[in-house]
C-alpha cells in the first residue's frame, strides 16, 4: 500500500501513547513465553515484527518534523521523535526481553539459516550496548544517560532546523554574483540585500563575491550557527556518551559504537585516517600553495595562510582560469527537468528497472512522486522528490527511508519507500531550476542510498535497506557519483535550457579535468572531520570541543579556523548517527572506488554488473555481513589503488587491511 502523509498535530501529538501501548502488547507475548516453549517464531521473529511494527507506525510522522511547512506539525513531530526514541530506549535496556532472546540462543536446538543468527546475535549486541550485560546498578544509569542523550542530540538538530541567520550587502558586495542569483535575494526593510546561510545563497555567494570582508562576514556567520546553545549541546553529548562507555567497560566512546562495524576499534580507524592521509597531504599541500600564489597575484596579499572565507573562492577563481569553468554558466545545461529524466534512463537501464511518476499522498505540493517497476510491471517501491527550500524545512540534502522493505507476518512483502530532501536553486520567472555541477553529483549520491531502499530483499526490517553498518552505509551513494564524470552520462542528463544543446565536450573534457583540480585540499577536509570526530569521542578527560577544532582543522586540512567561529555547533553529523563514525565516509570510498572498477571494466551501463550488484549487495541490507557483500561482489579482497587513482593522488599507501 502506498504512503500517507496526512498527519494533523493532534493526530501526531496523540500518537506516541497509540504505538507505545500496541507494542508493549506484544513484546508482553514475547515476555509471557515459558523458556522451555520457545521458538525462533514465538520469540525472536514475533520480537523483531513488534519492533518493525512499532518503527512503520511512527517513521513517517517523525519525517514530517524534517519537511513539513506547518510549524505546529513539525513541532508536534519533534516532540513525537523524543518521546519514541526515549522508548526505544525503554525496549532495549528491559531485562525480561533480553532475558527471552538469550535464553532461546542458549538452548535452542532448532536448526537456524545464517540470516536467522545473525538477527540473534543483532538483537543482543543491542541489549549490550544498552547495559543489559552488566549489574542492576549500571544498567540504570545507562538507561538514564541515554534518554539523556536522545533529548540533546534531538534539541542540536532542531535548532538546527530552524535556524535563519543572514547578512546584509550592498549592491557593491555582490560583485562577481550572477545576475540571477542577485535577482532571488530578498531586501532588507534598509534596501540592502539579504543573503542566508542556507545552502542555495551561501555557496555560490562563497564561491563567487569578490569582496573579501563580505565573504568574512558571512562565513563568520554560518560558522556560528547555533551558538552558543548547540557548542553546550555538544560538550553535554560527549560527557554523556563517555559516561556510558565507561560504565560499560569500554575504553572509550569510539570502541563503545565501532565494536560491531567494519573497523572493530579506534585504533584501526586512525590507523586508516592517517595512511589516507599520507597519501592525499602532498597534493593538499601543493593545492594550498597554488591557491595562495593566485591571491597573491589578485590582491598582493602574502600572508603564511589561506583563510577559511578565501579558500572556495580562489578555488572557483582557479578553475575559472585554469579550465575556463565557470560553473555558473555550466549550470544552464543542467535544468533539473533533464537531468532528473536522463538520471532515470541511466539507472533504468543499468538496474533493468522503471521509475514511472505517479500521482500519490504527499506533504508539500512541490513534491514528486514516483512507482518504480521491474520489467513486468510490477510494482515494488514508492519513491519520492522534495527539492526545493521551505521555512523550517531539513536544510542539507539526504534520502529519507519513510517505509522500510520487509516481510509482514501475512506472508506479503512491504514496499519500501524512499525520498529525497534537497535545497535546489527553484525555476523563476526567466528560467528553470537550474543544477551547478556539485548539487548533480549530490542528487546521484542521494539516489544511491535511495537504490539502498529500494532495492531490498530482506526479510527483516532489522537488516532493510540503509539497515548495514555505518562504515558501509556510503557505499552504494559515493558509487553512484562516479556516473556523473562519464562522457555518455552527461550527455544524456544535460541539455541548455534556452538552446536544448547537450554538454559540449570541451566543457565535459574539463569538468573531469576539474575533478581532481584541488582533491587534495576536499580530502583533507574529509580526514579533518573523520580526526575530528575520533578525538571528541577518544580524548580523556574533559573536551574542549572549540580548541580541538581550531587545532586540527589547521594541523589537518592546512586551512586555519576563523577566530570568533564554532563550527562544531552546526556540524549536525555528530549528533545524528554519525559519531564516532564520520571516517565511515573514507572508509566506504575506498570500497565503493574498487566498486566502480567492476563497472568500469564491463561498461558502466551494463545491466549484468548491475543485477550482480543488486544481488550481492543492494538487496542484502545488513543481512550479510558486510565484509562478505564487498568479497562477493568483487569475487576478490579490497583494493585501495582505485580510490587514489580516482582522487588524482601520486602518492598511494599501504594501508593494512
Amino acid at each position: 500500500m502506498e504512503p500517507v502523509f496526512n498527519y494533523s498535530k493532534e493526530s501526531i501529538s496523540a500518537l506516541a501513547d497509540e504505538v507505545i501501548s500496541k507494542v508493549e502488547a506484544d513484546l508482553k507475548s514475547v515476555v509471557n513465553i515459558t523458556d522451555n516453549e520457545r521458538t525462533f517464531e514465538n520469540t525472536v521473529d514475533a520480537f523483531e515484527n513488534a519492533i518493525a511494527k512499532f518503527e512503520d507506525s511512527v517513521t513517517i510522522p517523525i519525517f514530517l518534523a524534517y519537511v513539513s511547512h506547518d510549524p505546529e506539525i513539525r513541532k508536534a513531530s519533534s516532540e513525537l521523535e523524543l518521546k519514541i526514541s526515549q522508548y526505544s530506549v525503554d525496549i532495549f535496556t528491559r531485562e525480561d526481553l533480553f532475558n527471552a532472546i538469550n535464553s532461546y540462543a542458549k538452548n535452542t536446538k532448532e536448526t537456524l539459516e545464517p540470516v536467522q543468527k545473525r538477527l540473534i546475535d543483532k538483537f543482543l549486541f543491542d541489549f549490550k550496548q544498552n547495559g543489559l550485560y552488566g549489574d542492576e546498578k549500571t544498567r540504570k544509569k545507562v538507561k538514564k544517560l541515554l534518554k539523556q542523550l536522545v533529548e540533546v542530540q534531538i534539541n542540536f538538530e532542531k535548532n538546527l532546523r530552524e535556524t535563519r541567520d543572514f547578512i546584509e550587502v550592498s549592491d557593491e558586495e555582490l560583485k562577481g554574483l550572477d545576475e540571477s542569483y542577485i535577482k532571488r535575494l530578498k531586501k532588507s526593510d534598509s534596501g540592502k540585500y539579504i543573503v542566508s546561510t542556507d545552502y542555495p545563497e551561501y555557496m555560490p555567494f562563497m564561491d563567487n563575491a569578490e569582496n573579501d570582508e563580505a565573504r568574512r562576514r558571512l562565513e563568520m556567520v554560518f560558522n556560528n550557527r547555533c551558538y552558543p546553545a548547540n557548542v553546550e549541546l555538544m560538550k553535554e553529548a560527549i560527557r554523556i556518551r563517555k559516561k556510558i562507555s565507561k560504565l560499560l567497560g569500554y575504553p572509550t566512546f569510539a570502541d563503545y559504537m565501532l565494536e560491531d562495524r567494519m573497523a572493530k576499534n579506534s585504533g584501526k580507524v586512525f590507523e586508516f585516517l592517517n595512511g589516507i592521509r599520507n597519501g592525499i597531504k602532498p597534493k593538499g599541500k601543493k593545492e594550498l600553495n597554488i591557491l595562495k600564489k593566485l591571491r597573491f597575484e589578485k590582491t598582493g596579499v602574502n600572508d603564511k595562510d589561506l583563510y577559511n572565507w578565501q579558500w572556495r573562492y580562489y578555488a572557483n577563481t582557479l578553475k575559472k582560469e585554469k579550465y575556463q569553468i565557470d560553473h555558473e554558466k555550466i549550470s544552464e545545461f543542467f535544468p533539473l527537468e533533464k537531468v532528473i529524466s536522463g538520471m532515470f534512463e541511466i539507472f533504468e537501464t543499468v538496474f533493468s528497472v522503471k521509475f514511472e511518476p505517479k500521482e500519490l499522498p504527499k506533504w508539500d505540493e512541490s513534491v514528486r512522486s514516483y512507482e518504480v517497476k521491474d520489467l513486468n510491471g510490477n510494482v515494488f517501491a514508492y519513491f519520492y522528490f522534495d527539492l526545493f527550500p521551505r521555512d523550517g524545512k531539513y536544510k542539507h540534502a539526504a534520502c529519507f527511508g519513510l517505509v522500510k522493505g520487509r516481510e509482514l507476518s501475512d506472508g506479503k512483502y512491504q514496499l519500501p519507500a524512499a525520498s529525497i530532501v534537497a535545497n535546489f536553486t527553484p525555476s523563476s520567472t526567466d528560467r528553470p531550476s537550474l543544477l551547478k555541477f556539485d548539487e548533480v553529483t549530490t542528487l546521484f549520491h542521494e539516489f544511491g542510498h535511495v537504490t539502498h531502499n529500494i532495492f531490498t530483499k530482506s526479510k527483516y526490517s532489522k537488516f532493510s535497506g540503509t539497515n548495514v553498518s555505518r562504515d558501509f552505509v556510503e557505499v552504494p551513494s559515493q558509487m553512484l557519483e562516479n556516473w556523473a564524470y562519464d562522457r555518455e552520462v552527461l550527455k544524456k542528463i544535460s541539455s541548455h535550457y534556452k538552446t536544448s544543446e547537450p554538454l559540449p565536450d570541451d566543457i565535459i573534457k574539463k569538468l573531469v579535468e576539474d575533478k581532481n583540480l584541488i582533491s587534495g585540499m576536499f580530502y583533507l577536509r574529509q580526514l579533518f572531520f573523520g580526526m575530528l570526530d575520533m578525538t571528541y569521542h577518544t580524548k580523556k578527560g574533559s573536551v574542549d570541543t572549540t580548541a580541538i577544532y581550531s587545532k586540527l582543522m589547521k594541523k589537518i586540512s592546512l586551512i586555519p579556523m576563523t577566530d570568533g567561529t564554532h563550527p562544531e555547533a552546526s556540524f549536525g553529523h555528530l549528533m545524528s548517527g554519525y559519531e564516532a563514525g564520520y571516517y565511515g565516509y573514507l572508509w566506504s570510498e575506498v570500497i565503493s572506488s574498487d566498486f566502480f572498477e567492476e563497472f568500469k571494466k564491463n561498461g558502466i551501463l551494463n545491466p549484468e554488473v548491475g543485477k550482480r550488484y543488486i544481488d550481492t549487495v543492494l538487496s542484502k541490507g545488513g543481512s550479510v555481513d558486510e565484509e562478505m557483500q564487498v568479497n562477493n561482489f568483487l569475487n576478490r579482497e579490497l583494493s585501495y589503488e582505485p580510490f587514489f587513482e580516482h582522487i588524482g593522488a601520486a602518492s598511494k599507501t599501504a594501508i593494512k587491511k
